[in-house]
């Protein structure tokens, strides 16, 4: 795959704003509360046809989309917050504890690894949305919502990793890597009951898979990720030059890493910025 040149990241990274005759259409939309609290199940609930209740998910799943869309910060700290993730992590202690207990560690939540992570995922879902708008990577509706909800959370997991390991200013070792990488299986833990779609927790779910998935929602997931990650300044680097964050995705899609045509057309959106 031939290398892009010229790839404007930072066109990438623009909100979108509510429009004031958006404001006025979907007045409805805008007023409906973010809650900050989320009741489990244990069960998935039985489908029901009752026009009313019928009526009421429709109008849910609208208000959902139409705050993943136009106030995407909001949606997140919805989720972003101390209440939900220990309601999360009640409801789910047993599984929590296997993941981190193979490697010795109980869960401890550190939501000061979230805010170091929020403009991480809001960069990521900036990358989503502008690679998928019209004109860009071609993608139907639903899937693009699917994409941007999971982008908003897909790090969510974070919260539980241990703060020697999210904060090491160096190289992982082997096990070290292994650990950081529970944040993946964490995020689909903390998040399968809240009610956000099973493709957006698929995405979430294995968007950090060492070879390609098949399935088109977490590979873009995956480009628009690392591409923020490459971006960004962290504790154990400074943020990569646009030029740099090519060539370093072009190696990944040649090794299997990535998807060389998601990456292909991806790089080309954004050198046409």
């Amino acid at each position: 795959m031939a290398q892009i040149n010229g790839v404007n990241f930072a066109a990438l990274t623009k909100t979108q704003s509510v429009s004031q005759s958006q404001n006025k259409s979907y007045a409805y939309l805008l007023n409906q509360p973010i809650e900050d609290k989320v009741e489990f199940s244990s069960t998935k609930e039985t489908k029901n046809t009752n026009p009313l209740n019928l009526l009421q998910s429709f109008m849910s799943d609208a208000v959902r989309k139409f705050q993943i869309r136009n106030m995407p910060e909001q949606y997140m700290n919805k989720f972003l917050n101390e209440n939900y993730i220990n309601q999360s992590i009640l409801a789910h202690k047993d599984e929590i504890d296997g993941i981190l207990g193979k490697y010795g560690y109980t869960p401890k939540v550190d939501m000061a690894h979230l805010e170091d992570s929020k403009n991480h995922f809001m960069t990521t879902y900036n990358y989503a949305t502008n690679l998928t708008r019209e004109g860009g990577y071609e993608i139907s509706d639903e899937d693009r919502y699917t994409l941007q909800e999971a982008a908003l959370l897909h790090d969510i997991g974070k919260a539980l990793i241990p703060d020697e390991v999210f904060n090491k200013p160096g190289r992982f070792t082997p096990e070290e890597r292994e650990v950081m990488d529970l944040h993946s299986e964490l995020s689909y833990v903390l998040l399968k009951d809240s009610g956000i779609s099973e493709a957006s927790l698929n995405a979430i779910r294995n968007h950090h898979h060492k070879e390609q998935t098949g399935d088109r929602i977490t590979e873009l997931l995956s480009l628009c990720d690392e591409t923020s990650a490459l971006k960004e300044n962290r504790v154990y680097k400074k943020g990569f030059s646009d030029e740099k964050t090519a060539a370093i995705l072009n190696e990944d899609a040649i090794a299997g890493k990535l998807n060389k045509d998601i990456v292909k057309q991806g790089l080309d959106i954004m050198s046409a910025k």
